[in-house]
């Protein structure tokens, strides 16, 4: 699996917008020019109408709008650091970080492990700080590397391996019955 986020999925101090929406669709442009996605208009309007649902602001002027895709081919991070604040329904105001998590429809795994984990690290204040203060694409890849796609991945790789284990148990059990191939 590769990255969850490249130094091409992200954006720092930059205006995408003044609604949720504007924002939205430049990170599914954004994804879809990275080659994660066949359509960026099918990626933004899964999340756009995901978004219509409940806001996906969270406290400490986080965004984190999210969809499941059958436009994306990859679990992946989009991120902006924006220049004005735009609104994604938090309790305590705009958003001026917003990550995009987009990732393969029927994906349900990867989708709660990404949300969860980026979560738990947007809780952190020394995390989001870090995010605000990042100079380039390549530190914001580098935190999020460090705080999340690890633990995606180490979760992914279990899911993986449990699953291996349970076909290779099923297929000694039917080797022994007879019923294997």
């Amino acid at each position: 699996m590769s990255s969850l986020i490249s130094t091409d999925l992200v954006g720092l101090d930059e205006d995408l917008g003044g609604t949720s929406t504007d924002v939205i669709r430049a990170l599914a442009a954004r994804v879809a020019a990275s080659g994660r996605a066949g359509s960026a208009d099918s990626l933004a309007d899964d999340a756009i109408k995901r978004e219509a649902s409940v806001g996906t602001g969270v406290p400490g002027g986080i965004a984190i709008p999210h969809a499941r895709s059958a436009s994306v081919t990859e679990p992946t991070l989009a991120f902006s650091r924006l220049a004005r604040t735009v609104g994604f329904g938090a309790p305590d105001g705009d958003a001026d970080i917003v990550f995009m998590i987009a990732v393969p429809e029927g994906a349900d795994g990867d989708h709660m492990t990404v949300l969860s984990t980026l979560a738990r690290a947007l809780i952190r204040d020394d995390f989001t700080a870090a995010l605000r203060a990042a100079k380039t694409p390549a530190d914001i890849v580098q935190l999020v590397d460090d705080e999340v796609s690890g633990e995606v991945a180490e979760t992914r790789g279990a899911t993986a391996a449990s699953a291996a284990g349970a076909t290779s148990a099923s297929s000694t059990a039917a080797d022994a019955t007879g019923d294997g191939a």
